[in-house]
């Protein structure tokens, strides 16, 4: 073991010095970087944002178009399959371009 400096302190010393010690103040901006204030809730909540990814966002557009597109344009009538007959007689018609 080193011999004790005389400026080093016994574990007695120490303890009786600690319990002495006050701690300095916090700084006066630490509070207010740390919880922020508040604002009223019809405040804060126009200011909200909502952040999707744009392909989930995408996707939602299409679906939506689709609804839309489904709702708006009337459905075609069913076709019943008893009442479908092959061709009797077939006839083409030949379409030429030109003058």
């Amino acid at each position: 073991m080193q011999p004790l400096n005389e400026d080093e302190l016994s574990d007695r010393e120490l303890d009786a010095i600690l319990q002495e010690w006050k701690a300095p103040p916090a700084p006066a901006g630490l509070r207010a970087s740390i919880f922020p204030a508040s604002k009223p809730w019809w405040q804060s909540m126009w200011s909200a944002s909502i952040r999707i990814p744009l392909p989930a966002a995408i996707t939602v557009a299409m679906a939506l178009a689709v609804v839309a597109w489904q709702w708006i344009l009337p459905a075609a009538p069913p076709a019943n399959v008893h009442e479908l007959q092959p061709v009797a007689v077939l006839r083409p018609v030949i379409i030429r371009s030109g003058k």
